[in-house]
């Protein structure tokens, strides 16, 4: 009974950081989107098409493609296809509800701004909160995003590294993008320096922030063992 109730508030802290690194990828998103310098890859696609089919949020575009990388899953993997990764589908749902939420949230709290220097520092403001996001989502262990189950879904089927794969699809994502906006506006449009700068400074900023908190949010997770693992 005592390990049913253990097992059950792990679950509830794990799905609350969870929910928490949504979250703040979501406000990072929209922060990158108020900078008007572009935004993150894998939020690129979307975010092209919210601005051509505006009866659509982002928020809701993101439930679409996302819910189609739940389907290149499925066709990269076949058989080896879990049955528990339909739940991306729903993950997609919520986070798509988080990113059109913090929208509001961010256009709220945020003056617009049109100098390149302050334009400049909410890429970097995007770049600390989706750092800090991914960092606590992935330390879950609860359910891999449908962009990063894709990239998995490559490593398993072309047997390439997943950091490859990630290079890959985020460029197949970005020059999609890049040809859609060409195409609907005539110029690029959501795809520009901002989108380089979150690519390239992510990973960077992750590493600094992982060393400070992986260890205290392991142990408040998972319990002093796993943390020292």
């Amino acid at each position: 009974m005592l390990m049913n109730k253990i097992n059950y508030t792990q679950w509830l802290k794990r799905l609350l950081i969870y929910g928490l690194g949504m979250f703040l990828i979501a406000v990072g998103i929209n922060i990158s989107i108020k900078s008007n310098l572009g935004v993150s890859a894998v939020s690129s696609l979307p975010y092209v098409l919210s601005l051509k089919f505006t009866f659509l949020s982002v928020g809701n575009w993101t439930i679409v493609i996302y819910s189609i990388f739940v389907l290149i899953q499925f066709a990269l993997l076949l058989k080896d296809f879990k049955w528990y990764y339909i739940f991306q589908f729903a993950v997609s749902t919520v986070f798509g509800f988080l990113v059109d939420g913090t929208g509001i949230l961010v256009n709220f709290c945020l003056p617009d701004v049109t100098h390149y220097i302050f334009r400049l520092l909410y890429v970097a403001i995007s770049v600390f909160f989706i750092a800090v996001g991914i960092l606590l989502y992935l330390e879950t262990n609860v359910m891999s995003m449908p962009a990063e189950g894709v990239n998995v879904a490559m490593s398993k089927r072309f047997t390439w590294s997943v950091s490859t794969c990630k290079i890959i699809f985020d460029v197949l994502l970005v020059g999609t993008a890049v040809i859609l906006s060409f195409a609907f506006f005539g110029s690029l449009q959501g795809v520009r320096e901002g989108t380089v700068i979150i690519a390239v400074c992510v990973g960077l900023v992750m590493k600094p922030i992982a060393k400070l908190l992986k260890k205290p949010l392991r142990t408040w997770l998972f319990g002093k063992e796993e943390a020292l693992s």
